[in-house]
């Protein structure tokens, strides 16, 4: 489980091992000096506000992940924030508490 943050850019291992070269290793030295976390299946980079949120995009993208600019969306990462998640993606699922793999197997009932 990722804990809830006011802004949360969460990212599957799954993409990270696919896109980013030297895996979850890289984002772990790129980002493991702030607030970071990691479950069996995600990653997350909790950050303050949206300018710092857009920092880790910039980052992502420079690592291999994509986002599409027109459409503002991409299925290589979400964030999770104060007002909801910014736009859907069919591996996460979040509530109050946090978020979740979809297919996390330990997730805590009533997600």
């Amino acid at each position: 489980m990722i804990d809830y943050r006011h802004y949360n850019v969460i990212v599957p291992k799954f993409k990270i091992e696919d896109l980013v070269a030297g895996g979850v290793k890289t984002l772990r030295e790129n980002f493991g000096g702030g607030d970071f976390q990691e479950d069996e299946y995600l990653v997350g980079m909790g950050v303050k506000n949206a300018t710092e949120v857009r920092e880790v995009f910039e980052k992502l993208l420079e690592l291999g992940l994509a986002f599409d600019e027109p459409s503002a969306t991409t299925d290589d990462f979400t964030v999770v924030a104060k007002e909801g998640v910014w736009w859907p993606v069919a591996w996460l699922v979040s509530n109050d508490k946090g978020s979740w793999f979809i297919a996390d197997v330990e997730a805590p009932n009533g997600r």
